[in-house]
């Protein structure tokens, strides 16, 4: 009888534990991979798998949706999209856009070494961070121009960069502020300015894998 009670009394504190204890919290974390809204609804595919998951837009404003609707141009066309984001029981809830694009490597595109990329076509630029180096390009062709230094700081909302090479200085202004770039067809969440020799350089701007990476206001 004692034994009884006395399992009964265990199995209820263990209930009573599970019930009470507070919930883990979910991990989120930054996914790649292709995107598409079709009559079943938001499917993902994360770069370098054949899983499919259901997504959940819940981006400020269903960004990632947004983004297909302007973007795709029909229903059930993939694109490339970058967010952040947490597996969930169901799928994929999607809580950050951070960009979109139809043309461009899209998973093809190696970020490991790369903290930052930005690039604009009015007129041309490519810029490339790294970990000690800063890679331009001011024409599509050629080789780029190698600047050293590039810490970057956040100064006023802004995360900022001062690079130099013997001929010029580059300045770099990257902010949180969508950017839409219609020659690669894309939505980021990134501008960037570059300054060098007295001329500025309007781009749009993205992340790489190389940390760390400047948390700046949205």
């Amino acid at each position: 009888m004692m034994r009884s009670v006395l399992r009964r009394l265990a199995i209820a504190l263990v209930v009573a534990w599970v019930l009470v204890r507070p919930a883990q919290a979910v991990e989120e974390r930054l996914w790649r991979g292709n995107f598409l809204v079709g009559r079943s609804g938001a499917v993902f595919s994360p770069c370098r798998s054949a899983e499919h998951f259901k997504l959940e837009d819940a981006t400020p404003g269903q960004a990632l949706e947004a983004a297909y609707r302007e973007l795709a141009r029909q229903r059930g066309r993939a694109i490339f999209v970058e967010f952040i984001g947490a597996r969930m029981a169901q799928g994929i809830r999607a809580t950050r856009f951070e960009r979109a694009l139809t043309d461009g490597p899209g998973c093809g595109e190696e970020l490991s070494t790369v903290r930052m990329r930005a690039y604009g076509f009015n007129p041309f630029v490519q810029i490339e961070l790294r970990e000690a180096r800063v890679f331009l390009r001011l024409r599509p062709a050629g080789e780029p121009e190698v600047y050293s230094g590039g810490a970057l700081r956040v100064e006023n909302g802004e995360a900022r960069l001062e690079a130099t090479r013997a001929d010029s200085v580059l300045r770099l202004r990257v902010r949180a502020r969508a950017c839409r770039e219609p020659l690669s067809n894309g939505v980021f969440s990134y501008e960037a300015v570059v300054e060098v020799r007295g001329t500025p350089y309007a781009a749009c701007a993205y992340w790489g894998d190389l940390e760390p990476i400047p948390a700046l206001p949205r």
